[in-house]
């Protein structure tokens, strides 16, 4: 090696080392933002909710008067009030007037990513996030794409009680082929000296179908719980996996006994992805309106959607000022990051595409909203998912998904359901979950709010306690 490519390489190093202290200095400095969520340490063994109105989401009815025991991690007695005799060494909550649900469920959310504006150049912070679907009564969470092996290590410091949060499920890296998406949003997003590090741990780009079926099993090997195939164009013009090697990969899963759920755009990405056999689709066709006649075709697939409304309201409204924030966005997210949003992108070819793609789904609004219903009333059952992102909060994005799930036509039990015992019975494979519904012998992910929800949906934003695997969470709120 000569002089001058040694002085060049050692330039290299030292920008390098230079721009990763750079960014771990502000990890450490997002560690340190306040906390909405912790839980008492040690735990009390014993929890009894006294009092309460339980619902039954399995039959769609509230049951009133009764007095509910945890022990450990489980619903251990559900009881009409009275029948249980005092406990001294429980911790008690009242449940006067409140109503008592199984814990949220989110079905497509991204934990390792930092949801505020652009602008802010805000550093993720994983603990954050956990904390704050926790505060929101959002207690088991699929991370439907994140780094690797960071997202599955978080998975198993959740369920080795090393770190506070939801129970997690995770996809790890997403598959697509070259250059599809999300590889030029990530380009777009990533400053230029870290997309080397990032790209190759969060998307895996194939060529093409025995390239596809390989990397399905190099991800199955991660011991991922999903495998999460993208089958849309983003950009537009951006290429795609073509049939087959989409067959390839979801076949290569299943050989492993992993399920895939497809990100869509458009109706024939959906009968693509369904033919292929994915489990799923992740989104609703958000792209066009689905025509009347394959309406019937995509119900008799017979496999759920999870629309992420909510994403793409976020998406619409990019670069638009005036952004309402919601009662537990202002509980759970600092006042700056909820001010930035009426502030300019910096960088212009960000800016362009957000734009840009703001117009379009400008446009689609009313059709994703027709989608939902008419295939909801199909018989395609519908999921609840938020698609964390910018402008999507943890915890909060998925009260606001909710709310456009019931504008799209569910009612309140077909929506509370889309986010308890329907999202744990596709976690679970099974009919009879072992969470997502209250009663004796179910894992304690509990849900405490005010009034009845299914009056009015927006009692759930109205949280009087949760508790997470039998731990009841302390919950505080920013003081905005």
């Amino acid at each position: 090696m000569r002089v001058g490519e040694r002085i060049d390489l050692l330039r290299v190093r030292r920008f390098t080392t230079r721009c990763t202290l750079l960014f771990l200095i502000g990890a450490v400095a997002a560690c340190h933002r306040p906390q909405v969520a912790s839980v008492l340490t040690p735990a009390p063994r014993r929890v009894v909710l006294r009092h309460v109105a339980v619902l039954d989401v399995a039959a769609g009815e509230r049951i009133t008067d009764r007095d509910v025991l945890v022990e450990d991690e489980q619903i251990r007695a559900v009881v009409k009030s009275g029948a249980l005799p005092p406990l001294r060494d429980a911790q008690e909550i009242d449940g006067a007037g409140a109503t008592l649900l199984p814990g949220l469920i989110d079905l497509h959310a991204h934990t390792g990513i930092n949801p505020a504006p652009p602008s802010l150049n805000a550093f993720p912070d994983p603990a954050a996030n956990l904390a704050a679907y926790l505060y929101c009564g959002v207690t088991t969470v699929v991370d439907l794409g994140g780094l690797a092996p960071d997202v599955i290590e978080r998975r198993d410091r959740v369920a080795a009680g090393k770190l506070l949060g939801p129970t997690l499920y995770v996809a790890g890296p997403v598959l697509t082929v070259r250059g599809g998406h999300p590889v030029h949003v990530l380009q777009m997003m990533l400053p230029f000296w870290l997309r080397w590090y990032a790209i190759p741990r969060y998307v895996v780009q194939v060529d093409d179908a025995p390239q596809a079926a390989a990397a399905a099993e190099r991800i199955a090997d991660m011991h991922v719980d999903f495998l999460k195939v993208i089958v849309d164009r983003i950009p537009r013009e951006a290429p795609r996996l073509d049939t087959q090697e989409l067959t390839a990969a979801v076949t290569a899963a299943r050989g492993r006994g992993l399920r895939a759920l497809a990100h869509i755009g458009t109706t024939q990405d959906a009968i693509d992805a369904a033919q292929a056999g994915v489990a799923a689709w992740a989104h609703v066709v958000y792209r066009e309106r689905i025509a009347d006649e394959q309406i019937a075709t995509l119900a008799a697939f017979k496999i759920p959607m999870v629309p992420t409304i909510v994403g793409f309201e976020a998406l619409a409204s990019a670069g638009q000022k005036g952004r309402q924030a919601t009662r537990l966005e202002r509980e759970t997210v600092p006042s700056a990051v909820l001010a930035a949003f009426d502030e300019p992108a910096r960088d212009p070819e960000a800016a362009a595409f957000a734009e840009d793609s703001a117009r379009f789904l400008q446009t689609q609004r009313q059709n994703w909203r027709d989608n939902v219903r008419r295939l909801h009333a199909a018989g395609v059952v519908m999921l609840a998912g938020s698609d964390m992102q910018t402008g999507v909060f943890p915890g909060a994005g998925l009260h606001r998904e909710l709310g456009y799930l019931k504008e799209a036509g569910l009612s309140e039990i077909e929506v509370i359901r889309a986010a308890t015992i329907d999202a744990a019975r596709f976690l679970e494979a099974k009919d009879d979950p072992d969470f997502g519904i209250v009663a004796p012998g179910k894992r304690a992910d509990l849900l405490l709010v005010d009034g009845n929800p299914l009056d009015d949906l927006g009692n759930l934003d109205h949280i009087r306690a949760v508790m997470v695997r039998g731990m009841p969470v302390e919950r505080v709120a920013l003081t905005n």
